[in-house]
Parts: C-alpha cells; structure tokens; sequence
C-alpha cells in the first residue's frame, strides 16, 4: 500500500535529476554489497559451467574432414552444372566450395570459443577479468608523468571505467545482441538462451533484494532488515523473473513465427510471389513487433525496481508496461538521467576503487617493513600470488618482488583473438622463487588470497549495487513525471505484531469493567482506627442494584490492620481506588447492592478487570470480617455480593454486614448519601469529621 507523503525527499524547485546524487550513500550498504557479490559468484560459476559443457560438446571444424572434401560435395551436387553454364563442376571448384563451407563452420564455432572457451566473456570468473588499469597506479603514473599528458591519459581510463558501472546491463544485453548477429550456429543459440535465461533467474533475486532495500531507504520508510527484503522478493520471485522473460518470450514467439513462414517461402514461385513478395509488410510487422520488445530490454532494470516500489499493486506484466512506457513516453529524460548516473557512478566509483586498493597496499607495504630491515627473504609479496589479477591488484601488490607480473596481450591459438593477460615480469626468477614454496607458504598465500578475493567481490559489487540503486532512483523519478506520483509512495507489507495481547472476552450486551487495585486487611477496635481520607479526582460510579454505591479514586486506600471488631463502623466517606470504565446494575458486570452477612471467613473474589487501563488482569481481593471503614466498606475495598441475581456475571465480594450504605447519583450532585436506616439522611457537612452512628441494617 501507498503510504504517506514525505515532505522532506524533495522540494518543487529541486531539480529532480540531482536525486541522482544520493545512489553514493544509498549503493554504499554493506548489505548491498553482500547480496552483489553473492549474485556475481552465483551468475560466474552458473556460466563457467554452461560454458565448459558446450565448449566440450563442440569441437573445432577441421578442414581435413570428410565433410570438406571433393568427394563429398561432387556426391551432394550429382549432376548439376555450374550455374549460368552447362559445364561441370571441376576439381578447383569443388575445394573452393570446401573452402568456403570450412570458413563458415569456422566462423560460427569462433563465436562460441570467443564466448565459452578458455578466457572468454562468459567463461572467466570475476576476480580473472580485466578491468583496466588500478586505480591507484593509475593515480601514481599520472602524478609522475608530464601535466600535458594527462587529460589523454584520463580521457583513456575513463573508457575502462565506464563500462564497469554498465557491466550489469552489459552482461544482459550481451547474448541478446549475438542471437541475434548472423553466423551462429544452432548449439551456439541454445547456449545464449541458456545464459540469458539463467542471468534473468538469478539477478531476479539478487536485483530484487537491491532494489527493495534502496527503495526504502531511498523514501525514508523503514528501517527494513535484509531478511524482511529477501522475504519480500521470495513472495513475489515469479513476478520479478517474469518481468524480463515475458519480452523475451514474445519476441521468441515471433521469431518462431516468422521461421514457419519461411518454411512456406522455400516452395518456388509462392514463396517468390507470395510469401515474400505480397506478404512482406507481415514480416515487417513481426520485425516491429521484435524491434519494439529487443529496445525495450534497455528499459529492463525499471522492471525490478517497479515490483520492489509497487508491490502487491503490480505484476510482470505491469512492471513490462511501466518500464517501457517510460522509455517510449520519455526517452531523453530516461538516457539524460543514466548519462548523470553515469558520470558520478565514474567518479564515485574511482573513488571506491582507490579507496580500497590503497588500504590493501597500505597495509602490505607497513608489514613488509620488518622483513625489509630484518630478513629480506621473508618478505611477505610472496602471500599475494594468488591476490585478484583484475582492476590489477595482484600487479600492484607484487611489484618489485621475483613474483611480479605485467599486463601483455596474448593471443589465443584456436580462434586467433587477442586477450589481455598477466605474465611474470621475469619468467626464470618467478619459476624459481616458486619452486621454494614449502606447504606453509602455500597455505597462507592461499589464505591471503581468499581474504582478498572476498574483499574484492565486495568492492566490485559496489559497481552492481550502484547500478541498481540508480535504477531505483531514475524510476521514481521516471514515475512522478509520467504518472505525477510523489517520490515517496512506496508499497509497504503489514508488520506483524512480535507478541499478541488477547483482550478479555466480556459477555455479550455486558459492559467492561476494570479491576480496583484496592488493600483491604483487618481494622482494630472503632476507638482505635483512624483513617485520612484521600483526595477524590477520579470518576464515580454507581451500583443500581441493591441501592448500594461506591465512590472510586485513582489512589488506593490502606488502613491499619486490626484483630476484632466491637464497635459500628463510622459512616465517613472513603474515595476508592481504580476509576471503573462504566459499571450498570443487575447482570451488567457491575457493583450490586451490599446485603447484610455475618462471616467471620475471609473470603477472596475476582474483581473483572478493563484491559484498557489495568493491564488486562484480575484483582484478588480479600474481604476479612473487619468493621467496614469511612463509607460502610472496610479500607475502600468494593463490596459485591449480587445475592439478588441468580445469574450473576462475575464473581461478587463476600462483604461483612454494613451499619449503611452510600448512594452516590450517576449524574447531577456527586456528594455521597448516607442512609442509616432510612432514606430522608443527609450527609455530614464535612468529610474531613468522624461522625459514630448505629449500625443500621444495609437496605435492599
């Protein structure tokens, strides 16, 4: 559900595009950062395996085969001749059709080797891939060179840098744009399909998480905890991996589409005139309807972030229409607010990078100080062979040490592309520093290099959370220009509550009533009791039935303890404790008339209680023989004991017999009545005075 507005996340004369500027202290979350790198591992070790399984199943075309020899292809051909001429086909022929039929089975299988092979995109693991130059050589190379070289040297890791920032849709779009190029072949396809449909599976979750968790924070509305996130993407997964998929399936459907329709473009002269000739404007039609759904896939993080935003109040197929619709309503708007996204992502990100890639060094090199003046051999650049070689940090550790390594292009032997690589600096001196390894310095480079990788992944997943954080961002911002909502609606669950107060059951056309936390003991003889009546502030309430009726207080009453009665009780007005809520007479849950009983028992009863302001519980209270005090009932306790109903609604007070009973109106004059037998008594001038009287039979 939507809720309130939150003045405080922007101002009308705000720019919006300068909420852009808040991705660094949202992106920065370590909990962000958790979820990124644990979608990097997961995405990596998902395509390193689909690689390896259809690199192996696909072997390199050999132009010795059988399938590209003239014996082969004069089978296939028969009897033809030559087109435009009635010649046959001769030796040189039939090996330039080999030739060409190598070449292209060759360039179909470079694809998938450029892709699954050893060192390809989707094959290599993330601490393995390059990603220019590190920051802090970088910084350190530009102060020691001339100032007229830098801006080129700038202007040329820029171009590094930025695609990091764009390596999430980048990842995405990459095997949507090679099913798509000519020349691939069948096995290729499926393998494309395998990895965009797995990357769409796992950034669902991982993205999902992201963009919850930055959505909320981004609106002010929270705190919410990673499990609350994880549960909230876990409830509605379908919705977040149907998003993306549902394009993807339409376009897969035309293109099913379109391959039946060339299957009838195969029969001579319809498939000339007809099928290709008169029906033209449906293939055009299907290739809108591809083009439309294949650039919409620019919009595809908006998807995630409209289920993290929405709710329950959208679906995939929402989240489609939204994201696209805001590309299509809004196009310049949308690139205008990814290219600002891009440009602080840049510079926040160099910052990330440097930040952490100088710790890294800083703390080496201030450990390696005892081994420079003491003993040279143990110096520790030997712990980080196995340190991240990507954004150059096993380069950066290791200098100036037998196991330094240099970037150098190298060139793969079966498809012949260059990649980038590391190699020792000195190939002989590394060789042999590595031959003195015993076990222990194995095991703690192998140590180190675990640490470092886990510290790596986080600040690469920096780059990832940064771009689903700005995803999030440009779709509020998306969202008020196009649908004039304000930037802090955002779906929010129902919390449950940890613990569940349950409220007493009270009986139907009853009234509640509250417990009175009253003290009641036993009072010494008349002429030696003396009670302080205390201030009445609180609400009266009145007992119908019996004629009999208590004044209450806020403030509970205590008398001394006594041990045998011998004379009246005095008739001064006492105040209660515990104001009720609302007491009526008979069976209604209230206070009935007080009758005269001679118990020297003492009796405990229930008082019911109002959960409203006693907390839900029932007073004990005891009712000893004891003279009652001020008001006919002993210490301010309250005497109920409802003989006239048969069917009384709770427990009544066994109370001791009154000289009197007080009758206080439910409205009009509040000063309490007393009755001594009869109804015309007036009460004394002052509550302050005692006043002895004969006991008098309570009445009814």
């Amino acid at each position: 559900m939507a809720d309130g507005r939150n003045t405080t996340t922007t101002s009308p004369t705000t720019p919006l595009w300068r909420e852009i500027f808040r991705c660094f202290q949202i992106a920065i979350d370590p909990r962000k950062l958790l979820v990124a790198a644990a979608g990097i591992i997961t995405m990596s070790a998902v395509w390193y395996l689909l690689s390896l399984l259809f690199y192996n199943l696909s072997t390199r075309p050999d132009r010795n085969a059988d399938l590209y020899s003239n014996q082969r292809i004069q089978q296939e051909l028969g009897d033809r001749t030559k087109p435009g001429t009635n010649e046959p086909y001769r030796e040189e022929d039939l090996k330039r059709i080999g030739d060409e039929r190598f070449q292209a089975d060759l360039a179909r299988w470079l694809v998938l080797e450029e892709l699954a092979g050893p060192g390809g995109r989707l094959r290599t693991m993330p601490w393995y891939e390059f990603r220019g130059e590190n920051p802090f050589s970088f910084l350190t190379r530009l102060l020691n060179s001339s100032p007229a070289t830098w801006g080129g040297q700038i202007a040329q890791y820029t171009q590094t840098v930025l695609p990091v920032l764009l390596e999430p849709l980048a990842k995405l779009l990459l095997p949507v744009a090679r099913l798509a190029s000519p020349g691939v072949s069948p096995l290729t396809r499926l393998y494309l399909i395998l990895v965009l449909v797995s990357s769409i599976l796992i950034w669902a979750f991982f993205a999902g998480v992201i963009t919850r968790i930055a959505a909320m924070q981004y609106t002010r509305k929270g705190p919410v905890s990673l499990k609350q996130a994880v549960l909230f993407v876990y409830r509605r997964y379908l919705g977040y991996a149907g998003g993306p998929l549902l394009p993807l399936g339409l376009i897969a459907f035309a293109v099913l589409g379109l391959i039946v329709y060339g299957l009838l473009g195969l029969i001579p002269l319809i498939g000339d005139v007809v099928i290709y000739g008169l029906g033209l404007p449906l293939i055009l039609l299907a290739g809108i309807v591809m083009a439309f759904f294949a650039v919409g896939l620019i919009a595809y993080p908006l998807m995630f972030v409209t289920l993290s935003v929405e709710g329950d109040q959208s679906d995939a197929l929402d989240a489609v229409s939204r994201s696209m619709n805001y590309l299509y309503q809004t196009p310049w708007r949308y690139m205008g607010y990814w290219a600002v996204a891009l440009v602080y992502g840049a510079a926040v990100t160099f910052f990330v990078l440097f930040f952490v890639s100088l710790a890294v060094y800083l703390g080496k090199w201030a450990v390696s100080q005892a081994a420079a003046g003491l003993w040279s051999s143990r110096n520790p650049a030997y712990l980080f062979i196995y340190a991240p070689e990507s954004f150059g940090w096993r380069e950066l550790l290791t200098a100036d040490s037998p196991y330094a390594i240099r970037l150098q292009e190298q060139t793969i032997e079966a498809s012949q592309r260059v990649v980038f690589n590391y190699v020792p600096v000195n190939e002989s001196t590394y060789k042999e520093a590595m031959a003195s390894f015993y076990g222990y310095n194995t095991l703690g480079a192998g140590l180190v290099g675990l640490w470092l990788t886990a510290v790596f992944l986080l600040m690469v997943g920096f780059s990832y959370s940064f771009f689903w954080s700005a995803s999030t961002i440009i779709y509020f911002l998306l969202r008020k220009v196009n649908d004039e909502a304000e930037l802090d609606e955002i779906y929010e669950e129902e919390q449950e509550e940890p613990f569940a107060t349950s409220k007493p059951q009270t009986p139907s056309g009853a009234a509640e009533t509250i417990p009175l936390p009253v003290t009641t003991s036993s009072q010494p003889p008349a002429e030696a009791v003396s009670s302080t009546p205390t201030s009445a502030t609180g609400p009266s309430f009145t007992g119908l039935a019996g004629g009999a009726s208590v004044s209450s207080s806020s403030t509970a009453v205590e008398s001394p303890p006594s041990t045998s009665v011998t004379t009246p009780p005095p008739t001064e007005t006492t105040p209660m404790s515990s104001p009720p809520s609302n007491i009526e007479s008979g069976t209604s849950g209230s206070v009935s008339g007080l009758h005269s009983t001679t118990s020297p028992s003492v009796a405990t009863s229930s008082v019911p209680v109002n959960p409203a302001t006693d907390g839900g519980t029932e007073a004990s209270v005891p009712s000893s023989s004891a003279p009652p005090t001020a008001g006919g009932h002993p210490s301010g306790a309250t005497p109920a004991s409802p003989t006239d109903s048969d069917t009384p609604t709770h427990p009544a007070v066994t109370s001791p017999p009154t000289s009197g009973s007080m009758i206080v109106p439910p409205s009009g004059d509040h000063t309490p009545a007393r009755d001594n037998g009869s109804t015309g008594a007036t009460p004394p001038s002052s509550t302050s005075g005692r006043e002895d009287k004969p006991a008098g039979e309570a009445q009814p």
